[in-house]
């Protein structure tokens, strides 16, 4: 089934090549990359167009309308919410986070937040207390993470 992965970008242009590098490496045949650009004024732009990806940009830019926007551009079966400064850290990525949803009973699925070795002490400790290393199957718990 194809997926669309849509990226909420500002301004990443630090991240962009990393992220678009390690999205086109994936061992998933069937997907398309839905960029919405918050009218970056770096190279973020740029950066993304040396992949085959559909652009749109928004110039009031709030992560749910952002968001929004690329499901109604998307041909996909399953949508994947990225932010430009996530970088998928293996090449099975997006089979991983598809495959949960052939079980009827699984609504979403998000991916843990890896901090690299430059990350802050602090951000890496709450990365793990959010995330931890576990499966997790909610139902009751509201929260659900749209970077990954």
């Amino acid at each position: 089934m194809k997926a669309s992965i849509i990226i909420r970008t500002k301004n990443e242009e630090k991240w962009m090549g990393h992220c678009l590098s390690a999205i086109f490496s994936q061992d998933y045949d069937d997907f398309e990359v839905i960029l919405i650009d918050n009218l970056s004024t770096d190279k973020t732009v740029e950066k993304a167009q040396k992949w085959p990806i559909k652009l749109f940009e928004l110039e009031d830019f709030f992560p749910g309308d952002a968001i929004n926007k690329g499901i109604e551009a998307s041909d996909g079966d399953y949508i994947s919410c990225l932010s430009g400064h996530c970088i998928p850290s293996n090449k099975n990525w997006l089979k991983n986070l598809t495959k949960p949803l052939k079980d009827k009973e699984i609504a979403g699925v998000y991916g843990r937040q890896v901090p690299l070795s430059s990350s802050h002490d602090l951000d890496k400790r709450d990365l793990f207390v959010v995330f931890g290393k576990d499966k997790r199957i909610q139902e009751k718990d509201t929260y659900f993470h749209n970077a990954n």
